[in-house]
Order: structure tokens, then C-alpha cells, then sequence
């Protein structure tokens, strides 16, 4: 057994554990994307990354534990840090939450983004809405999928169209998402632009979202 301080906490593990193991049996968190199947290859999402004794940032998950190592999870650097390695997951992740098996569930990467603030992810992937369900499959119009998760689905777990609250998203390929489920259940875009400009003062992504719905109601999807 060897001595590690876990946030000044002392907790004795056996000697081939990983830092994560003394992390977890000291009663702490970090997150580990790394063990969603079929997501990352282990050790390789690095938000789990930690502070050791002399200021190294390592993987908590794969880096192991020696006596007398203390272990920092939250320290302003490794916040720092995790939450640019997050950005850089969403920034190459397919944001396609409406058809995600994750839908309505459990989903890691969007309580991740909430915590630690990263834009993203739309509102539609918290909302527990299927199918026929969907709001839009009933031709209502809701700005969910172009809009910043983050308030739990509110106003669309309760059967009303999302209103925004949270701002529009910023990125293309979410906006471009959005869209496709617009043209796809025949929204207008009349429709989405008004409410836009009504809850958001005004929609700095008109042009994109215009350009986008021309796009996919003339079938060039290219």
C-alpha cells in the first residue's frame, strides 16, 4: 500500500493503482469520457487531467500512484485546462443530438459542457420529447434546435415550444442540424426567424440559417 494526499485528504491504495482509484476512494470526482463505450480509447479524452506534486498535469486515469504524491483535481489550472480540452471534443464532435441514442437520457459530454460553460450543444438533447412527440413532428415551431443547452428543456419537457432562453448556438454544423430538422418536419423559416429576433432582440445568425434553409428545401445538400 502506499500514501497518496488527495486534495490534502490521505488515502492509502495499493501500490499498481492509478490515480483515479485514489481520487474515487478519497470521495472525489473527476470526469472520465474515456469510459464511454464506444467514444474515446482509454486514456485519450484527458479530461480527467489532474495536478501533481511539482505543478505536472497528467491524466488521472492512467497515471500511477506513488508514495507521498499529492493530487489536486480542482486547482485553477486544471479547471483551466479541462475546460479547453472540452472545447476541443465538442469542436470535432458530430453535434446530432435529435437522433443520438443518448437522447433523453444520460449524456456525460452535455452535463460536462454545462459545467464547465463550453457552447455546444442544443437544448434539443436535453429534452425528453420522441418522435410524434417532438414538437416539431407536430409543426410547432421551437427554437430547441438552435438554441444553448443548459436549462433543461423546460419549456419542452412541459409540451411548449422552446423559447430560447439560453441564446442561439454559434456553430455552423449545429445550426446546420437545426435546419435539417426544420425543412424536415416543414417549418417555416418565417416561423423560426420571428421568434428568433422576438426572444433574442435580434438573430446574428439570420443570414446563416436563411442561406441553410434555401439549402436543404432545394434538395443541395452538398
Amino acid at each position: 500500500m502506499v500514501k497518496v494526499f488527495v486534495n490534502g485528504k490521505e488515502v492509502d491504495v495499493d501500490a499498481e493503482s492509478t490515480l483515479l482509484n485514489a481520487i474515487v476512494k478519497a470521495g472525489y470526482e473527476v470526469p472520465t469520457l474515456c469510459y464511454l463505450k464506444g467514444i474515446f480509447n482509454e486514456a485519450t479524452c484527458r479530461v480527467c487531467i489532474v495536478e501533481v506534486s511539482g505543478g505536472r498535469l497528467v491524466p488521472a486515469c492512467a497515471y500511477p500512484v506513488a508514495e507521498g504524491l499529492k493530487v489536486f483535481t480542482d486547482s485553477e489550472r486544471v479547471l483551466k485546462y479541462r475546460r479547453a480540452i472540452i472545447e476541443l471534443i465538442l469542436a470535432s464532435h458530430k453535434i446530432k443530438c435529435q437522433s443520438c441514442s443518448m437522447k433523453g437520457g444520460y449524456c456525460q459530454l452535455l452535463k460536462l459542457s454545462k459545467d464547465y460553460g463550453v457552447e455546444g450543444i442544443p437544448i434539443c438533447s436535453e429534452c425528453s420529447l420522441y418522435g410524434s412527440e417532438c414538437l416539431l413532428a407536430k409543426g410547432v415551431p421551437c427554437l430547441g434546435p438552435i438554441t444553448i443547452a443548459g436549462c433543461n428543456a423546460v419549456c419542452t419537457n412541459e409540451r411548449s415550444p422552446c423559447i430560447g432562453c439560453r441564446g442561439p448556438v454559434s456553430r455552423y454544423d449545429v445550426l446546420e442540424e437545426g435546419v435539417k430538422l426544420y425543412v424536415k418536419y416543414g417549418i417555416d423559416m418565417k416561423d423560426i426567424l420571428r421568434l428568433g429576433e422576438l426572444f433574442w432582440s435580434s438573430l446574428p445568425t439570420v443570414g446563416i440559417i436563411s442561406e441553410l434553409f434555401r439549402k436543404f428545401k432545394s434538395g443541395d445538400e452538398t
